[in-house]
């Protein structure tokens, strides 16, 4: 873009639209004063985009909501078949790409991490653009898969480019095998040329992510990818973010976050779990804008920071959250058993995200390890009471069994 001199600008997620959080009432996003035609972008971005236009729509009035969810469905049904709607674009969706993009964005290049099929697809709908995966990584020169242009599908991060080759290995601690049916699953490894020769000056760094196999050098992503019949590549995992709990079941903590997000109030989330507990827990980094503007229709508190320690607020958010997971297919054991609501920003200069806005969660567990720590205890507090009672019950029964043995 910069050989053919094209303008470029950069948007940060505090105030990248509208309703960010660090842009102030009556002033534009970044979004509204750039009005790009291309976007390259996170999926976190995107997700921030979708709560932001979901969140308008909400507070329409219901005659509105009723004629888009109409409206989008119809359109929906017809992406699905590779089918345009010009007239409904003309009339209804390309306001939202006005009012949430500038008006301008054809295309969006999403990339660094999985993007949530919900949300491709709402952006592709609502928002008439084209969303185009990606996938890799620094040590491949950022070159891996790319989707097809006139892909249709949602969820796939694209065929090989020509300079990559794509292979996926066991990976049996995760369950996850090249065998597997329908289609092969393991960790993703890219070989090729555009793989790095190494780390400057990690030798141990550089032994443990590249080999040679087979004559080609690879590297080893962590990720775990999918192959699909037609020969794209679907990222469905990543290995640090599979955690084993104590039942012996294994948790996604990636999945479980991706439904969290969907929750309009949430604008980012960490789920945490251990091999010493059997349950799950979740810190909430919630959009502050919209929390109290749920707050101030259910609660009486205004302080931002004391609702964030309301113990009905946290309940209440709780029960949300479970019900996103269900709706979503979550099985119970991946469903935060307790969360604790956070007020801190997270941002990479808060060195709890990278510039990805990936969670970077050594940091996250070291700065909340006593919030965390509370949450466990909690859980432990109310499962040591949930057993007293059920004991007390027992003893009551079988007392009054022995009554009615005496009286017979």
């Amino acid at each position: 873009m910069f050989y053919m001199g094209i303008k470029t600008g950069y948007g940060s997620p505090q105030t990248l639209t509208d309703q960010s959080t660090s842009v102030q009432k009556g002033q534009k996003g970044d979004l509204q004063s750039l009005q790009p035609h291309l976007m390259n972008c996170v999926p976190t971005i995107l997700d921030r985009i979708h709560q932001a236009v979901y969140g308008k729509i909400k507070e329409s009035n219901f005659f509105l909501r009723q004629i888009f969810n109409l409206l989008y469905t119809i359109k929906l049904k017809r992406l699905e078949y590779g089918l345009q709607s010009r007239i409904l674009d003309l009339l209804i969706f390309s306001r939202f790409n006005k009012k949430a993009l500038g008006g301008r964005v054809k295309a969006v290049m999403s990339g660094g991490a999985i993007l949530s099929e919900d949300t491709q697809r709402f952006a592709e709908c609502a928002l008439c653009v084209q969303v185009l995966q990606g996938y890799g990584l620094t040590e491949t020169c950022g070159g891996g898969t790319i989707a097809d242009h006139y892909d249709i599908t949602v969820g796939r991060a694209g065929y090989p480019i020509i300079s990559a080759e794509i292979r996926l290995i066991d990976w049996d601690e995760g369950h996850y095998k090249t065998s597997d049916k329908p289609n092969p699953r393991g960790e993703v490894l890219i070989g090729g040329k555009i793989v790095a020769d190494s780390y400057f000056g990690d030798a141990a760094k550089e032994n443990d992510n590249f080999k040679e196999i087979e004559g080609t050098r690879y590297f080893f992503t962590g990720d775990i990818g999918e192959v699909l019949p037609d020969g794209t590549l679907k990222i469905i995992d990543r290995k640090k973010d599979v955690v084993k709990i104590r039942n012996g079941e294994y948790v996604s903590l990636a999945k479980v976050e991706m439904s969290l997000k969907k929750l309009l109030f949430i604008e980012n989330c960490c789920v945490c779990a251990s091999s010493k507990s059997e349950h799950i827990v979740a810190l909430i980094a919630p959009n502050s804008k919209e929390a109290m503007k749920y707050a101030e229709k259910h609660y009486d508190e205004k302080d931002w920071k004391k609702l964030a320690d309301d113990e009905d607020f946290n309940d209440d958010i709780l029960r949300k959250v479970k019900d996103v997971c269900r709706k979503d297919g979550i099985q119970n054991f991946e469903i935060p058993k307790r969360i604790k609501i956070v007020t801190d920003s997270w941002t990479p200069d808060s060195g709890l995200v990278n510039d990805a806005l990936k969670l970077k969660r050594k940091a996250i567990d070291e700065k909340y390890k006593d919030e965390i720590k509370q949450l466990y205890e909690d859980i432990s507090n109310k499962d040591r009471k949930k057993d007293q009672l059920k004991k007390k019950k027992r003893s009551t029964k079988d007392n009054d069994d022995d009554d009615d043995k005496k009286e017979q």
